[in-house]
């Protein structure tokens, strides 16, 4: 099996000098050829795009024609149109169509000068169907650590060109990421999700793997091991900056978090324990607002691999945006889980205007570039009322389309988001409306009967996922 670039070379013809050139031929890569006259630029043209299709598939060719003062554009011709057939998309490209197996020849020809021309070798395969499977010596590693992966493809016989990719920037690769095996170094922590892919054609196959990276916490990083640990260095009306990171659960107690205002400019590694067991109240001056564990969270901060559990919102949490984490979220976050109560029914403070009130059992508003992937929120439904008035992701997002002031697009991203509860999106607000991309939020999950492939997005190095049960965060190994 050949495992060499996919007809990736690259062909460009020598200039010619006198009224024409002529081009040449190549399987795939930029073909190019020019024509240089004394009284004109040189007149270049280019083929960018891949020769081999499979039969009853397509692909796309590009062609540049440059220094053509005519306009006059460029003619298009298949050598055997029995094998592949040629024509020109509407936006210009030109679109191959694999008809049966064979070789064949595919020219574009600048109409200013028929002297000009470029040519591909099309190459035309049985359909194929590969399979692409990852081999990684380990999936759990440390930063600076380092990651060896290969790539084997079976049930395809021709050459291939590999892209490897970190989805989330986690990591960087040594070697060429066009080759079957490369090397992966760790930089940052948390989940990352690594993809192999090549290119039949317009098929693409692809396959991935997930990898979790712990952080290194031997230097600059500040252990967080008992209650007081938090309440001293996190539960502070300032803002709070540095790295820490929890050695264990820590339960505060039913400790009530009173409004501090403060703001999260740091990063906090739960390593896959939970802080519970507390209470959340807003600003008592301004009707019980913008309470949470942190006030705010700032750009750039990370919350990460972390639990908030049996944290309730009562009364005098009844305020707009008041949540378990923070009340306005800029940062990341990161494999969070959380569990909340929330006992009372907002709708009870409807105005003249009948607005009410929202609370929200992750953060209260969704920021401009903050993050969230790999979400799992329990919202327990009694009280109803108090269920009915909580939204499980987010209170007030930032832009959208529906805000009664002029709105900016929503630049937040929310990815692989569970709950139990529908009561999703958020509210209309003067600066936002409800979340508009759902695309990978998974809602109203009934946790005794959903299986494990329903959590198939989430990172079971740090969610502990088992059959007809709700995922909950887990230690790391």
């Amino acid at each position: 099996m050949k495992k060499s670039g996919l007809f990736l070379a690259i062909a460009s013809l020598v200039l010619v000098t006198g009224c024409g050139g002529t081009g040449t031929s190549n399987t795939s890569g930029d073909v190019s050829a020019s024509s240089t006259s004394a009284t004109a630029q040189t007149i270049k043209i280019k083929l960018t795009g891949e020769g081999t299709v499979m039969v009853g598939k397509t692909t796309n060719l590009t062609v540049t024609l440059t220094h053509d003062t005519t306009k006059a554009g460029f003619d298009i011709a298949m050598a055997d149109d029995s094998i592949a057939t040629c024509s020109i998309n509407s936006d210009g490209t030109v679109l191959i169509t694999g008809k049966k197996v064979g070789t064949t020849k595919f020219t574009a020809t600048a109409k200013a000068d028929t002297t000009i021309s470029a040519s591909l070798d099309i190459s035309v395969i049985s359909v194929v169907n590969p399979v692409i499977t990852i081999a990684a010596d380990k999936t759990l590693a440390t930063q600076k650590d380092t990651i060896s992966l290969t790539a084997t493809v079976t049930d395809y016989d021709g050459a291939i060109t590999y892209n490897w990719k970190s989805l989330y920037s986690k990591g960087t690769f040594t070697g060429s990421t066009t080759s079957n095996a490369v090397t992966y170094t760790c930089n940052n922590f948390g989940s990352d999700t690594i993809q192999v892919s090549f290119q039949v054609g317009s098929d693409t196959f692809k396959k991935t793997i997930g990898v979790f990276i712990k952080a290194d916490h031997t230097t600059g990083w500040t252990a967080l091991s008992t209650a007081d640990d938090v309440k001293t260095k996190l539960l502070t009306a300032a803002t709070i900056s540095g790295n820490y990171y929890l050695t264990a659960d820590i339960d505060l107690a039913n400790y009530t978090i009173p409004y501090t205002g403060s703001s999260f400019a740091g990063v906090l590694d739960g390593q896959g324990y939970s802080i519970k067991n507390y209470t959340v109240n807003g600003n008592t001056a301004d009707k019980y607002s913008n309470g949470g564990f942190f006030s705010a969270t700032e750009a750039g901060s990370i919350i990460a691999n972390i639990g908030f559990d049996g944290v309730t919102i009562g009364e005098q949490g009844s305020g707009w945006g008041t949540a378990p984490i923070c009340a306005a979220c800029s940062g990341s976050l990161e494999n969070i889980f959380v569990s909340v109560t929330h006992t009372f029914d907002n709708s009870s403070l409807i105005d003249s205007k009948q607005w009410f009130p929202f609370n929200s059992a992750l953060v209260g508003v969704f920021k401009e570039g903050s993050t969230y992937r790999n979400i799992v929120v329990n919202v327990n439904k009694t009280p109803e009322a108090g269920y009915k008035t909580i939204f499980a992701d987010v209170a007030y997002p930032a832009g959208g389309s529906q805000g009664t002031s002029a709105q900016n697009a929503q630049t937040f991203s929310v990815v692989n988001f569970y709950t139990d509860s529908t009561v999703i999106g958020g509210s209309v607000w003067e600066w936002g409306s409800p979340v508009e991309d759902q695309t990978t939020y998974h809602t109203g999950i009934n946790w005794t009967n959903a299986t494990v492939d329903s959590y198939a997005d989430l990172d079971s190095h740090i969610f502990d996922i088992k059959e007809n049960q709700m995922p909950t965060i887990k230690a790391l190994a």
